[in-house]
């Protein structure tokens, strides 16, 4: 697998580096009080390893479900099947609400986020790429295929 460096996202690697390197806060209800609605990326990441990063068409709302769960939310879901787990099949349903997303609640708990703005029409491709150089633990290159694998009939 080829090795991406934030240089490969071109005009892009100023935000790739000041969402990844930038200020960061702690993912509690109480580390969310300034977000607003509007939309951007978020990054999610425990020490400096960058974990997930998401394109939001509102920043608060996303925050919000990673902490609390109740609804269906992509990156508790990687939480529960990467950290704890959880079969892919039913792990969207049990992070959730239930056990899992109790587990899944005390692990976000440890994590912090940072935030940055980008252009509306762009926001998904971004993220992408941004998973891909960034190698999160969620979403990245290295993710997906360890996933693939342990996915394979035995």
């Amino acid at each position: 697998m080829p090795t991406f460096t934030p240089t490969h996202l071109g005009k892009w690697e100023q935000l790739f580096t000041d969402l990844v390197d930038g200020e960061g806060a702690a993912l509690t209800e109480e580390g969310t009080w300034m977000l607003g609605d509007k939309s951007g990326l978020v990054c999610v990441f425990e020490d400096d390893e960058p974990l997930f990063i998401e394109a939001s068409s509102n920043i608060s709302k996303t925050v919000l479900c990673y902490i609390k769960g109740g609804a269906e939310c992509e990156f508790r879901t990687m939480v529960g099947i990467v950290e704890m787990g959880a079969s892919a099949k039913n792990a969207a349903q049990r992070a959730k609400s239930g056990p899992l997303a109790l587990r899944i609640s005390k692990r976000v708990e440890k994590f912090r986020y940072r935030v940055s703005p980008g252009p509306v029409k762009s926001l998904s491709q971004l993220a992408d790429a941004f998973n891909v150089v960034a190698d999160t633990r969620y979403a990245g290159p290295s993710a997906l295929a360890n996933r693939a694998l342990d996915a394979l009939p035995s």
